[in-house]
């Protein structure tokens, strides 16, 4: 009974120490001033939140229940900064673990000459500046790495539909690359970092897209509700939506012009899914086969060292009994009753016949322990053979597994150029207006 009231009293003190939803948003309210995040400012389009006092907040707004309709903590800190700092629809809130970003989407005349889309700056410049900040794939990389955050926050199908995707993702795509130039550049012009980034992101736009794709194409295979609901947006049918407004979606139409249904795309991503554990199987034999191999491996280097240490032994051993030869040899050689021999280090006056007596004696005790070392030492040879077939064995099955894996690698599942296609249909579905 005293367990259990300490326990319960230990749960209800617990329970004390969570804040209310209510004290966590006065906090927020507390944090996210205009003075707050202007004092955050690495550029006048781009201010960057972080430090324990965030982290905190953070802290707290995941602890407590969030109440309807904001759809998770983030939503909360988004409305606070999106009041006080006056935030529009082409501005952006966008959260990296504990960091907040918030970028402000800036006007940047369009020039009469020149290329349009790089706000007239040259392509050889560019690709100097590219080459500068960015050595191979590296934009590529690091704008894949927060697309993925993106994905999951600002455009989730979770959140969005199809229309206010369309209608999103440019803005959106726009502010992530400048958020990119921003931090590994020097810019402080606004029409280079425009210009910048849309030289950039027309480069890795697809890759963009494509990881839309299959973000929705995952929640789909996962039976989730919203996934569905969003796909089902692309049809050859008119269709209505939520507002009672008809509308013709665009098909997922790939590149033979063939329109892509719910029932094709379930069964593409089915067969996908399956390849994909096929080979995520096969990968996790290999990756047990290593392991194994390893451990015979290490084995095989145990008994190795324990037969070269009987070795050692074994030479020592020898010498002891080449000494105790030469001992008797000379001991035979010599009549006198008295002799003098060395022995740890000291020599000493010894009675002949006991002394060879003794000499008999050692040379016995080395050959009984030279036998042993010769038994023990053979064993060992046995054990380390046998190992080595372990690892022969082991050795093949890897190299066996390996060219398969590597073979499915290059070639690929014959599913996976339907579900890239598929993709591909889908990023230029979510794409056209």
């Amino acid at each position: 009974m005293k367990s259990y009231i300490k326990c319960k009293r230990g749960i209800l003190e617990n329970l004390e120490g969570l804040k209310s939803f209510k004290d966590v948003n006065k906090e927020v309210e507390n944090f996210f001033t205009p003075k707050a995040i202007k004092a955050a400012s690495v550029h006048d389009i781009l201010c960057v939140l972080e430090g324990p006092g965030l982290a905190k907040i953070l802290s707290s707004l995941r602890a407590c229940k969030i109440p309807k309709p904001y759809y998770d903590y983030k939503d909360v800190i988004r409305k606070q900064i999106t009041k006080v700092m006056g935030l529009n629809t082409k501005d952006m809130v966008f959260f990296i673990d504990n960091t907040i970003y918030v970028k402000f989407f800036a006007s940047v005349d369009t020039p009469k000459e020149g290329d349009r889309r790089a706000c007239g700056l040259d392509k050889d410049t560019l690709e100097k500046y590219k080459q500068e900040f960015f050595k191979g794939t590296k934009h590529k990389e690091i704008a894949l790495k927060y697309i993925a955050y993106f994905v999951k926050d600002i455009i989730s199908f979770k959140k969005i539909n199809p229309l206010q995707f369309k209608k999103a993702f440019i803005p959106i795509f726009v502010n992530l690359l400048e958020i990119i130039v921003l931090e590994h550049t020097d810019f402080e012009d606004t029409k280079y970092i425009r210009g910048f980034s849309y030289y950039l992101l027309r480069e890795i736009f697809d890759d963009l897209m494509l990881h839309v794709a299959e973000d929705i194409f995952f929640g789909f295979a996962n039976q989730e509700k919203k996934a569905i609901e969003f796909l089902s947006y692309f049809s050859v049918h008119e269709r209505i939506d939520e507002n009672g407004v008809r509308y013709k979606a665009n098909p997922i139409l790939d590149e033979s012009s063939h329109a892509w249904n719910m029932t094709t795309i379930r069964s593409t991503m089915l067969q996908h899914k399956k390849a994909k554990q096929a080979f995520y199987d096969k990968k996790n034999v290999l990756i047990a086969t290593k392991e194994k191999l390893e451990k015979h491996y290490a084995i095989k280097e145990e008994l190795e060292r324990q037969k070269e240490a009987k070795d050692m032994d074994f030479e020592e051993l020898k010498k002891k009994i080449e000494g105790i030869h030469s001992t008797l040899q000379k001991l035979r050689e010599n009549d006198s009753e008295d002799v003098r021999f060395k022995e740890d280090g000291e020599e000493r006056t010894y009675k002949r016949k006991p002394l060879i007596k003794r000499m008999f004696k050692k040379e016995d005790d080395y050959l009984s322990q030279r036998q042993v070392l010769k038994q023990i030492t053979s064993d060992l040879e046995k054990r380390i053979s046998n190992k080595q077939k372990d690892i022969d064995i082991w050795e093949k099955k890897y190299i066996e597994y390996e060219v398969e894996l590597t073979t499915i690698e290059q070639k690929g599942h014959p599913v996976d150029k339907k579900y890239e296609s598929m993709k591909i249909a889908l990023a230029k579905a979510l794409t056209r207006h």
